[in-house]
C-alpha cells in the first residue's frame, strides 16, 4: 500500500479537525460523539482514529486551533521592528481580527464559548486556555512595554494593564454569546476613548 504524503496527512488531520469542530458547535462536546465526527468527515472510523484516538484529544486539538487562529493576527505587535504601536492600536488589531467575527455569532465564535464552559471542569482544555490568555497578555504586555520605551508615560505596570485589556475582550464576547445586541464598532471605539483618557491611545 502506497504511503501517504506529509501534505495529505496534514490535510486529512485538518478535515477531521474541521469536522469536530462543527459537531462540537452545533452539539457541544458532551453530545457530540466521535461516530458523529466520523460521519462529517466523510472518512472511515479506521482513518479518524488514526490521527485522534480519543474524542478528548479532539477537543483539545480543536481548542488550539480556534485560539491559534486568532493568536496569528497579532504577530506583527510582537515581531515588528518600525514605530511602536500604541496599545489603542493594538486593540484595534485585535478588534480586527477576533471582536469583527462575534457580531454574527460565528461557528468560531460559538466554539469559543463551548471551549471556555469546559475549561472550568477539564484540566486539559483548561491548561489549553491558560497557554492562549497568557499569551494575549504577553503580546499586550510587550506593545505597553515599547509604548513606555519610546516615552510615553504608563499609569501602572504593564504586566498589569495587559490583565484589563485582555478582561475587556474577554467581557464583550460574554455578553454578545448572552444577549447578542453588542454594537462592536462602537464598543470599540468606547473602549479606545477610554484608554486615551487613561494615557494610552495616540491623542496624549
Amino acid at each position: 500500500m502506497p504511503k501517504i504524503s506529509e501534505e495529505r496527512k496534514l490535510e486529512r488531520s485538518q478535515q477531521i479537525l474541521d469536522a469536530a469542530r462543527r459537531c462540537f458547535a452545533e452539539k457541544g462536546f458532551h453530545r457530540a460523539s466521535m461516530s458523529d465526527v466520523v460521519r462529517e468527515s466523510g472518512l472511515s472510523a479506521g482513518a479518524v482514529y488514526s490521527y485522534y484516538s480519543s474524542k478528548e484529544q479532539l477537543i483539545a486539538a480543536v481548542a488550539r486551533s480556534v485560539f491559534l487562529a486568532y493568536e496569528s493576527g497579532l504577530g506583527d505587535l510582537v515581531d515588528g521592528d518600525g514605530a511602536p504601536a500604541s496599545p489603542e492600536d493594538a486593540i484595534r488589531i485585535l478588534a480586527a481580527h477576533v471582536l469583527a467575527e462575534i457580531a454574527p455569532l460565528t461557528e468560531d465564535f460559538r466554539m469559543v464559548m463551548t471551549i471556555w464552559g469546559e475549561a472550568a471542569n477539564n484540566p486539559e482544555l483548561r491548561e489549553i486556555v491558560r497557554e492562549i490568555i497568557r499569551g494575549l497578555r504577553a503580546v499586550f504586555e510587550h506593545v505597553l512595554v515599547r509604548w513606555r520605551d519610546a516615552g510615553h508615560e504608563l499609569p501602572g505596570q504593564p504586566a498589569d494593564l495587559a490583565l484589563p485589556m485582555v478582561s475587556v475582550m474577554q467581557g464583550v464576547v460574554v455578553q454578545q454569546s448572552l444577549v447578542g445586541d453588542v454594537d462592536v464598532d462602537a464598543y470599540v471605539d468606547t473602549w479606545c476613548a477610554l484608554m486615551r483618557a487613561a494615557g494610552l491611545g495616540d491623542e496624549m
